[in-house]
């Protein structure tokens, strides 16, 4: 009994998502993409977990050793997919008229 009951643990732990995910984002993807959508993954699957780094060059996710990468705009290295997960964002340039001239 104690040994099928341990089986049955080690059935549930395989069918639970578990690891470490490694994703580079430009620093404004990380506040207005990344972070929203992690908060309820991260609740969804605890036993999984992200490393963020935050940098705004385009770089090179396999030399990088990274799973994922997430960029603004259209970004996209030539050997990559690219797939949308947010949506369109407008940025504006704000200030007095005097800084602006």
């Amino acid at each position: 009994r104690e040994i099928e009951s341990e089986l049955d643990a080690l059935r549930d732990m395989r069918d639970t998502p578990a690891g470490n995910i490694r994703i580079t984002a430009g620093e404004h993807a990380v506040d207005s993409v990344l972070w929203p959508f992690l908060k309820s993954f991260l609740t969804n699957y605890p036993d999984i977990n992200v490393e963020i780094v935050a940098d705004n060059s385009l770089t090179d996710i396999v030399n990088g050793r990274f799973d994922a990468g997430v960029r603004l705009g259209e970004q996209v290295a030539k050997d990559m997919v690219a797939v949308r997960i947010g949506p369109d964002m407008r940025m504006v340039v704000v200030g007095s008229p005097q800084y602006l001239q």
